[in-house]
């Protein structure tokens, strides 16, 4: 656990309140692009979008070979799902604008996307700056950053009315300071503004910045081995269940805000006037100077 905490109780795995399968988180009929589907928490998303019921899941990410297995997995455990492998690389436009055109053109009737996760990200090697190569701290922002400018400029012409958008952060988004990771924390600080923008612009599509937790991915087992990070693990299918959960109108009061998978969601409901009140809480601002957008 990390701590102090905002929000309690801290959760470490799914509990009743994100249950997939509650009616009143059903994403029954709805269309759910995933990035970074092949593996890890793009995989567990996914399958808590069969479980509530999605019609259409796209897996978008690299290793094509994973994205299927993935999908096979799902179809065969959840038959009226149809699961759609995208092979792309996020950091190249014309292939990511491919893969959303793609699955956009096969959800059917209207042709638009329902909820987009963006998951796929980059870990650069622990080092401090002076020793972080070039080309290491530049492929984070060419995949957290760039590769959610083109997701984004992507999905904004296929977003249904009401569409959600989840972007799968980083708590150390909040830290002053991670050793070792000057690519990945810069970037991930970098897309969540990006996130902001998109928000902003695009009136009827709500956005929630996610921090997933603590878990046994390739990219968590790095940090941890790295020593950057002794944590113990949370359980997958908690970011998994608590994405469907906001994606769920009982999370439309978190539009804009920036949350933990380990938060209770109850908690979180029973604030939800006082969030309402408070335009900075659970965002990422300079404390003490007004947040009221330039223009507005």
């Amino acid at each position: 656990m990390i701590s102090p905490t905002p929000i309690t109780p801290y959760h470490t795995k799914a509990y009743p309140a994100i249950d997939p399968t509650r009616p009143e988180l059903s994403s029954k009929g709805k269309s759910v692009l995933i990035t970074g589907g092949g593996s890890g928490i793009g995989a567990e998303v996914a399958i808590a979008f069969a479980k509530s019921g999605a019609a259409h899941i796209g897996l978008v990410g690299r290793r094509a070979n994973r994205l299927e297995q993935v999908k096979a997995s799902i179809e065969a455990d959840y038959p009226g799902v149809q699961v759609h492998a995208l092979p792309a690389d996020l950091a190249d436009g014309a292939s990511t604008t491919a893969a959303v055109k793609a699955f956009a053109a096969a959800v059917g009737p209207g042709n638009k996307i329902d909820v987009l996760v963006a998951n796929a990200g980059y870990l650069n090697t622990s080092v401090p700056l002076d020793d972080l190569t070039e080309t290491d701290f530049w492929t984070s922002f060419e995949v957290n950053v760039k590769g959610a400018f083109n997701l984004l400029r992507a999905f904004g012409p296929v977003a249904a009315a009401g569409a959600v958008v989840i972007n799968v952060s980083s708590g150390i988004a909040h830290f002053a300071y991670l050793p070792g990771y000057s690519g990945y924390h810069a970037s991930k600080i970098a897309a969540v503004k990006l996130f902001d923008h998109f928000n902003a612009e695009h009136p009827g599509v709500r956005v929630t910045h996610l921090h997933p937790g603590v878990l046994a991915t390739e990219m968590g087992a790095r940090a941890q081995e790295e020593g950057v990070v002794k944590l113990d693990y949370d359980d997958l299918d908690l970011p998994g269940a608590f994405t469907v959960w906001l994606a769920s109108p009982e999370a439309a009061f978190l539009d804009g805000r920036f949350v933990w998978s380990n938060w209770d969601v109850d908690t979180l409901k029973s604030k939800a006037a006082e969030i309402a009140a408070n335009p900075t809480l659970f965002t990422l601002v300079l404390d003490g100077f007004p947040s009221t957008a330039i223009g507005s």
